[in-house]
């Protein structure tokens, strides 16, 4: 790839120029100066080494503008281009142009992981007070802390109850740390969470009361490449997958219209 030869400092402000000569369309030796608080030679031998490398017409300097521009003929040298990039770059522009909606994951405590999952590397059971939105007051269970998952918004555990004989889905955030985790035994008897081990693969397509048009900006929005896209997830996440692409929704746009389970092989299940 472009720039690899060069020493880590240079070449990661060349990737950032490529990204912003990508997503802005033009750039300056200022760019360079304000993001990474380098001098005017330095910012200039960076930019003489971009053009040195990339297409001789990608690039146009504007005199009037003191900038450098893009063409038609401009391409990326450093790879594919990401919204994260995008998002890297409305955070550092002077006037606001970017908002995030509040995380309100991040107030978790870390009292209830950390035993968790210290409990998950000894193999151990534990001892909880957990509150569950089906029942009215705390309960206490044993569990046997086996995996977290992220379901792109919060961090669940995966374990095996004792309580309910059968496996189960945990948000650490309802355990009551102050009650939990003062009794321990070794978690010898699990038995085998066929959940886990088994792809739920979903054919999913535009659902079938959108308009034409509709579809069309749905198979765009999902990148779509044929006339339905395939997603394959563990069966034991497969409800969190339904919630986040909007499959239980009142007015979803996509639907699935074939599930197939698969059992994992035992390369699948020796590399999960």
């Amino acid at each position: 790839m472009a720039f690899d030869d060069l020493k880590h400092a240079q070449k990661e402000r060349l990737e950032y120029l490529d990204r912003l000569l990508f997503w802005d369309g033009t750039a300056t030796r200022g760019s360079l100066i304000e993001r990474f608080r380098i001098s005017n030679p330095q910012a200039a031998l960076d930019f003489r080494t971009y053009l040195q490398t990339a297409n001789p017409e990608a690039l146009k300097y504007d005199a009037s503008t003191k900038k450098y521009q893009t063409t038609k003929q401009f391409s990326r040298l450093t790879g594919q281009a990401t919204t994260d990039e995008l998002e890297e770059l409305l955070l550092g522009k002077k006037r606001p142009v970017y908002d995030v909606l509040p995380d309100l994951q991040r107030t978790q405590n870390v009292r209830a992981f950390r035993p968790l999952y210290r409990a998950l590397l000894a193999g151990e059971a534990i001892k909880i007070v957990y509150q569950s939105m089906r029942e009215p007051e705390p309960e206490v269970r044993w569990i046997a802390p086996l995996r977290f998952a992220s379901d792109g918004v919060r961090i669940h555990l995966r374990a095996w109850c004792y309580t309910r004989r059968g496996f189960r889905d945990f948000i650490p955030s309802r355990i009551d740390p102050s009650q939990s985790f003062d009794q321990r035994r070794t978690a010898d008897d699990v038995p085998r969470d066929d959940d886990w081990f088994t792809w739920a693969v979903l054919q999913l397509r535009p659902h079938h009361n959108l308009a034409p048009d509709q579809k069309r900006v749905v198979r765009i929005e999902f990148g779509f490449e044929g006339e339905s896209l395939e997603v394959r997830v563990r069966k034991a996440l497969e409800f969190y997958t339904k919630r986040r692409w909007g499959l239980d929704h009142e007015n979803p746009r996509l639907e699935c219209v074939d599930r197939r389970y698969i059992a994992m092989s035992e390369e699948e299940i020796d590399e999960s």
